[in-house]
């Protein structure tokens, strides 16, 4: 099988690339060993200008807030609307918008000229990794990463109204969340440096604290790469979103930096012939907007190194009358 541009992975940065490229003429084929938004795996927070632009009725709730709490100090703050997804129906929409072709089969690492998948190989002339931290394309993967447990449950109206996160290190080295979604429901998840047995603890932990039940529904987890950015190119293949590491540190959030990464690497495969000029392009244009991914790498960090005192004053100073629309605009700048 042949096609000008062949994608490994088929969830918001395969499918968002293919979205940017469906204008180019070129034959682009989405390959992935699941179906087209199947198994959620993101809590699926997005900006409200990108869900509009790709999936009005995906969207399942939107908020202006957000609530940052630690074990001291409590603080909400005014931010760009954002919206909570339908996972199925944003990719649908974003496959059916692009034209692309999509193959169900498994990737693995590529061949020159080419990948490999459990169908057979795919001959094409810009090969793309969008499969996440498992990075299928190639043998080389993170070292360190957060993991995170979510489920969907009863959240009452105490969370309403807000996208609400909890740090505290006494529960865990990382942060917490709940995420309202509409109908008295949320997404109630936990993230950090625990896995196994140690994470689901901290979650029953968390639930308890505030006031939540258990429950298996919407019940993912999984690996965050969100330790600062990765390589972009790499041995003549396009990395995009979590497989280059292209997650806040910090929020963990990767809709919308796969938007924007997606972009600027389709922008690059329009521009140039040449795979080796697509190349470098890409890594140049991606550089800017990964600037802002080192300080909060750098917060992130400390999480599990510093003290919950420093928590406490960021969360003060960044939410003070004099900073915190300064500390937003910069934020919420990142990735766009």
């Amino acid at each position: 099988m042949r096609a000008d541009v062949a994608i490994a992975g088929a969830s918001f940065a395969g499918l968002g690339l293919a979205y940017h490229l469906r204008d180019s003429g070129l034959d682009v084929l989405l390959i992935d060993k699941k179906d087209i938004g199947e198994k959620r795996t993101s809590t699926c927070g997005v900006p409200e200008t990108i869900a509009k632009e790709i999936a009005p009725d995906s969207i399942l709730n939107t908020v202006e807030y957000f609530h940052v709490e630690t074990n001291r100090i409590k603080r909400t703050l005014e931010v760009p609307r954002y919206s909570v997804i339908d996972y199925k129906k944003f990719c649908t929409a974003l496959f059916k918008k692009s034209g692309a072709r999509f193959l169900k089969a498994e990737a693995s690492p590529a061949s020159e000229a080419g990948i490999e998948t459990s169908a057979g190989k795919i001959e094409a002339k810009f090969r793309v990794d969008c499969t996440g931290w498992r990075r299928a394309l190639s043998p080389a993967r993170p070292r360190k990463f957060f993991t995170g447990i979510e489920i969907t449950a009863p959240i009452g109206e105490r969370f309403e109204g807000s996208f609400n996160f909890f740090i505290d290190r006494s529960l865990i080295h990382g942060y917490a969340w709940v995420l309202p979604i509409g109908g008295g429901l949320g997404h109630v998840g936990i993230g950090g440096n625990k896995t196994g047995g140690d994470l689901n603890r901290a979650l029953m932990e968390f639930l308890g604290r505030v006031e939540v039940p258990f429950t298996r529904n919407g019940l993912v987890g999984g690996a965050i790469p969100c330790e600062g950015p990765g390589k972009t190119v790499e041995n003549g293949i396009f990395f995009v979103g979590d497989s280059a590491r292209q997650v806040l540190p910090l929020s963990g959030e990767g809709i919308k930096t796969s938007h924007c990464f997606s972009r600027l690497c389709a922008d690059a495969i329009k521009k140039n012939s040449s795979v080796e000029d697509a190349l470098k392009l890409y890594e140049k244009t991606s550089r800017k907007p990964l600037s802002g991914f080192y300080p909060l790498a750098l917060v992130q960090k400390g999480m599990t190194t510093l003290p919950q005192l420093f928590f406490d004053f960021c969360v003060f100073t960044s939410t003070s009358r004099f900073l915190r629309k300064k500390v937003t605009d910069s934020y919420f700048s990142i990735g766009q």
